[in-house]
């Protein structure tokens, strides 16, 4: 199996690129995130591939990724029923880490922005990965704790302040939200159910409706 591929790029299309690594040209099927990174690159580029092969194709795939957060993205967009390779890929047309913040928040508008994703497709990604989040995204150290100001109005009142806090710190620093919209999505999640304890319930709850 192909794993990685290390070369120059010498053709470009609009969905492949063709590296040439030794004597031999791959063709790789990239991304619109990552043909954008490798736009007019001209020096040495590296790729982590996969190479895909069924009886429903007439040849091999060989799909290629910048960065293993790309590549972990494709491998779980490809699991869900109805979404082949190619479009998964063709989905990732923005940094990963934005897909996950879209799926994180429930939010379908943001989703039907990528490429080929409709209304159907939109909510899948949100249904299907929501639970599925790199841990990445949901750390948050108490170092780095959102200053009093950014605590929703309120919440010091109906939760400890320490839940809200470090809920608002994941939403505008790792998800990113605006202060406002984190102080929204907060304040309704603690109206909703004023009886939350612990940064867990009040992120899941902050997130089981999303932006609304």
């Amino acid at each position: 199996m192909i794993a990685r591929l290390w070369g120059s790029v010498e053709e470009s299309g609009t969905e492949s690129v063709i590296i040439r690594a030794g004597s031999v040209g791959y063709r790789v099927l990239l991304s619109p995130y990552s043909l954008a990174h490798l736009s007019g690159s001209s020096g040495p580029v590296s790729l982590r591939t996969v190479l895909l092969w069924s009886e429903h194709q007439e040849s091999p795939l060989l799909v290629g990724f910048i960065d293993a957060a790309e590549e972990e993205l494709f491998h779980e967009i490809r699991g869900i029923g109805g979404l082949g390779a190619t479009k998964a890929i063709r989905m990732i047309s923005v940094a990963p880490q934005e897909i996950w913040q879209s799926i994180a928040a429930g939010d379908v508008s943001r989703l039907k922005k990528l490429k080929g994703v409709g209304e159907t497709t939109a909510r899948k990604l949100v249904s299907e990965l929501r639970d599925r989040l790199p841990p990445s995204l949901l750390a948050s150290s108490p170092e780095s704790m959102a200053p009093p100001a950014a605590i929703p109005p309120g919440a010091a009142h109906q939760n400890p302040a320490g839940p809200a806090d470090s809920v608002f710190e994941i939403l505008t620093r790792q998800f990113g939200h605006s202060a406002a919209e984190a102080e929204k999505m907060i304040r309704r999640a603690l109206a909703r159910n004023p009886a939350v304890k612990s940064v867990e319930e009040l992120f899941d709850e902050v997130y089981r409706h999303g932006m609304d």
